[in-house]
């Protein structure tokens, strides 16, 4: 079972995440503070294995030269890798969810039952995008829906969520 502590970053408070099994971690979106974020690696003895990247806007990788400095043989993960993924104990799925920014993924750990959205899909809402993206976004949150009902959300900021209530309580999930 996978451990995921939130640690809220920066002043747009974006979640960051450090998802951690066996003393063994990667890190999501490190937003800002990334003392906050070391110092919780550093206290819990953890080696951090990759660092993931839902999108390239500044408050979800305004620390990223900072703790790819820190962990220099850590993995980089971004929108150019996709497919199944397997990083010392983590396995997981890389979805392409462009539409907040073209650059979007979600990670998906299909054992936990867990996806990390980042700024594409919120508690009872979505992430903003560009009138262009309209219909991409569309494409990409029909693709989110056929996801398993009782999967944990975690987006780039609020709270979580799981699919099955965003289907019934998310007015841009309705319809699709």
């Amino acid at each position: 079972m996978l451990n995921i502590k939130t640690i809220v970053t920066g002043i747009l408070n974006e979640n960051c995440y450090i998802v951690y099994k066996d003393k063994k971690a990667l890190i999501i979106d490190p937003g800002y503070d990334s003392n906050k974020i070391i110092k919780f690696i550093e206290s819990n003895d953890l080696d951090v294995k990759g660092v993931l990247i839902t999108h390239h806007h500044f408050d979800h990788v305004g620390a990223l030269k900072d703790i790819q400095s820190e962990y220099k043989n850590a993995k980089y993960i971004d929108y150019k890798d996709n497919g199944n993924k397997h990083i010392s104990c983590f396995e997981f799925e890389i979805i392409n969810t462009p539409g907040h920014t073209l650059d979007s993924v979600t990670y998906y750990f299909k054992k936990d039952n867990i996806m990390f959205t980042g700024d594409f899909v919120f508690k009872e809402t979505i992430g903003n995008y560009e009138y262009d993206n309209e219909s991409i976004m569309i494409d990409s949150l029909k693709n989110f829906i056929k996801y398993p009902n009782n999967t944990t959300i975690y987006p780039g900021h609020g709270e979580s969520s799981t699919i099955e209530y965003e289907k019934k309580n998310n007015p841009f999930l309705r319809g699709l």
